[in-house]
């Protein structure tokens, strides 16, 4: 399984470099005015309690002068002893860079809890079933520019999870009937289609960006199941006076198939995306959001943000909502590299839990 892993991931960037003609002897050589920011991060919710980290990235010209590569990373241990490390390469390369490639690698060791599926908390398990996820996946979307702000591609992912569960527990999680409990291995082909109008990657002020993406998981690939997984994300900036921006999201994700593993089912929550919930207490095959963010100057490289957000996971059979899901925050940016990468810290509140939660991490949420 993991052979197969490697295999794919080594072709895949023989294969883009290949086809984009890039020279490897001279790769290093038109690297060029590299920008660097690491930085310790914290966030606090119930599943995780503390979480600790790692994060930052490198800012730099890659085989284009006009626009900026990235390559960020995530490192983060959790007093609940999880462990996750991701690293996603954003490069623009070819002649006035026709070509971009967004990448993410992740592996995580991460004690976690089924809550059960659905939206209402009267669907929740009374008893969560704690368990044990070792995952990696790997995505790549190779993307050519057709004018100046569209982009189009193709979606290459995979994923291989195996679950470790107590000997106590493991007649409680058969009885519940979901996919998931098995070990799993995912390959999936799709495609990608991509607006970006956006004056700067890190802290729009103005402009648009659009995302539908698509994925299919076959068997036919070496894949367990048979799953078809499409999203759309749309983003606008709205300059109000001078450094003053209201910016706004709507996110939806979409997971169909006859067996879906449940770490595979959409959720809400996290720090970027319904800011507030605990992540991986909600999760069902759909999930739409949308939330509103306005982003004002406080003094010199620090700003200041208001947001709210509203949004729920659904199921495609039935689109019953049983009490939307709502939150809303304030937090502080503190300007940290020349290309506008921002810490950030955000407290919030929902319509579900009493108390705060809170985020210290880099980049903005959208």
């Amino acid at each position: 399984m993991g052979k197969r892993i490697y295999i794919t991931i080594i072709a895949s960037t023989l294969s883009l470099y290949s086809f984009a003609g890039i020279n490897i002897d001279s790769l290093l050589q038109k690297i060029s005015r590299w920008s660097f920011y690491c930085l310790p991060t914290l966030t606090y919710q119930p599943e995780t309690k503390y979480a600790f980290g790692i994060g930052g990235g490198y800012n730099f010209r890659f085989l284009d002068p006009t626009k900026i590569s990235t390559l960020s990373f995530n490192e983060t241990f959790t007093q609940n002893h999880q462990f996750s490390f991701s690293a996603s390469p954003r490069l623009y390369f070819g002649g006035s860079g026709k070509w971009y490639v967004y990448s993410n690698i992740n592996v995580q060791k991460y004690p976690d809890t089924f809550h059960g599926t659905g939206n209402a908390e009267s669907k929740l398990l009374e008893l969560p079933i704690k368990y044990t996820s070792r995952s990696f996946s790997f995505t790549i979307q190779p993307q050519r520019f057709l004018t100046k702000h569209i982009m189009m591609g193709l979606n290459l992912s995979v994923k291989n999870e195996k679950v470790v569960l107590a000997d106590s527990l493991k007649n409680r999680a058969s009885a519940i009937h979901v996919t998931g409990w098995q070990s799993y291995f995912l390959l999936g082909l799709g495609g990608v289609l991509s607006y970006d109008s956006r004056n700067t990657l890190f802290y729009p002020t103005n402009g648009l960006f659009s995302k539908f993406a698509f994925i299919y998981y076959d068997p036919r690939l070496g894949s367990t199941y048979n799953i078809v997984q499409f999203s759309f994300d749309f983003r606008q900036y709205i300059p109000i006076c001078q450094e003053h921006v209201f910016a706004w999201q709507f996110y939806t994700d979409w997971r169909l198939g006859n067996a879906i593993p449940f770490q595979m089912l959409t959720t809400i929550g996290g720090n970027d995306i319904m800011r507030g919930f605990s992540r991986d207490i909600y999760r069902d095959n759909v999930m739409a959001a949308i939330q509103g963010e306005y982003r004002f100057p406080i003094y010199n490289t620090w700003r200041g943000a208001i947001f709210c957000s509203t949004g729920d996971v659904l199921n495609s059979n039935n689109f019953m909502i049983d009490r939307l899901k709502f939150a809303y925050g304030a937090g502080i940016r503190f300007r940290i590299t020349r290309a506008k990468v921002n810490c950030r810290i955000d407290f919030t509140r929902n319509n579900y839990y009493k108390g705060f939660q809170y985020y210290f991490t880099a980049m903005e949420a959208f």
